[in-house]
């Protein structure tokens, strides 16, 4: 398993649009990918709903736990996404 902590870089926070780009780039992969806020709650980072629900705003700090075969894989192209904010 690995993980790693984020910080959410956003004025508007972790949007609709970036879990969308988020739930995209996950859902090829075979690994079980989890988003956590640092009170425990956590998302399945596959699942549009389940990241808005997390209610994360600029400034947040996550932390993706990513299990299975292709975990390193998966973990590459989070880390590209919070590189480049999600593209925004």
């Amino acid at each position: 398993m690995l993980s790693k902590e984020f910080t959410i870089n956003s004025q508007y926070g972790f949007h609709l649009r970036p879990a969308q780009v988020m739930v995209e780039k996950m859902t090829p992969f075979e690994s079980a990918v989890k988003m956590k806020k640092e009170d425990g709650t956590e998302a399945d980072a596959k699942s549009l709903l389940g990241l808005m629900s997390l209610g994360l705003n600029d400034g947040m700090t996550v932390r993706i736990d990513i299990n299975g075969n292709d975990e390193l894989e998966a973990m590459e192209v989070v880390e590209e996404l919070f590189r480049t904010n999600f593209g925004e």
